[in-house]
């Protein structure tokens, strides 16, 4: 803004700098085209989140939590676009965060995986944490509480 500020979860996000600092430690983020490095390995990608200190689970738990502890050792090009889907979604649960911003979470997924996602969207939720998505799918939205249509 031009005048005044913008204060979220008691960080005044509009100041120089802090934006970043806000969105580094406090939002989570689930990114419709996953931002993995695909030439890492699962393993590779999940310890950036984990080497930062801040999580509540260990990496083995999120991958069986999404169903894919088997392939911890794959690099991400070596995975289909629902595995990488599922592989940020652990990623995320690595991350302490308060808020979460969920991109079409279950576009490239099947029924059984998209709702594995959801449901664990929905425990973050219930841990306290803000979960937004934005979707498509008239299934997710039929299931929600509190929708918002733009």
């Amino acid at each position: 803004p031009d005048k005044g500020s913008i204060i979220v979860n008691g960080f005044d996000v509009a100041k120089k700098g802090k934006k970043q600092k806000y969105f580094k430690e406090v939002v989570g983020f689930l990114f419709q085209n996953f931002a993995l490095l695909e030439n890492k390995t699962v393993k590779e990608n999940l310890e950036i989140i984990k080497k930062s200190g801040r999580t509540d689970i260990s990496i083995n738990e999120a991958l069986e939590k999404v169903g894919l502890q088997k392939v911890i050792n794959k690099k991400v090009y070596q995975l289909s676009g629902g595995e990488q889907q599922r592989v940020a979604l652990a990623r995320l649960m690595l991350k302490k965060c308060s808020i979460v911003l969920a991109d079409e979470p279950t576009g490239s997924l099947d029924k059984k995986n998209s709702e594995i996602v959801m449901n664990i969207l929905h425990e973050l939720s219930e841990q306290g944490k803000t979960v937004i998505v934005v979707t498509h799918s008239e299934e997710i939205v039929a299931q929600e509480k509190h929708v918002l249509y733009l």
